[in-house]
């Protein structure tokens, strides 16, 4: 099976009172990132390598305390010859 990356973009929507608890598990997450929050919104970015993964990622998310939903925005694949050897052997 070819070397892939699956790049995906969430938007989480958050209660607020949350937001600071939620924000933390997330960045907790191998692969994941918050990039922003703003009244109870979250941008989230998964880098993983398969859509499996990225499946995973945002159903934890989902079911995290806190969370009211998490959407999939974008979602990219880069095949074999995209992928940084280093970074596809981590």
């Amino acid at each position: 099976m070819p070397a892939e990356v699956h790049i995906a973009s969430l938007l989480v929507h958050v209660r607020q009172d949350c937001a600071d608890a939620v924000r933390a598990r997330v960045a907790e997450m191998p692969g994941a990132e918050v990039h922003a929050v703003q009244s109870g919104k979250m941008i989230v970015t998964l880098e993983g390598p398969h859509e499996g993964w990225v499946a995973d990622r945002m159903s934890e998310i989902s079911l995290a305390p806190g969370v009211l939903s998490a959407v999939l925005v974008f979602h990219h694949v880069d095949p074999e010859e995209h992928v940084d050897p280093e970074e596809a052997a981590s």
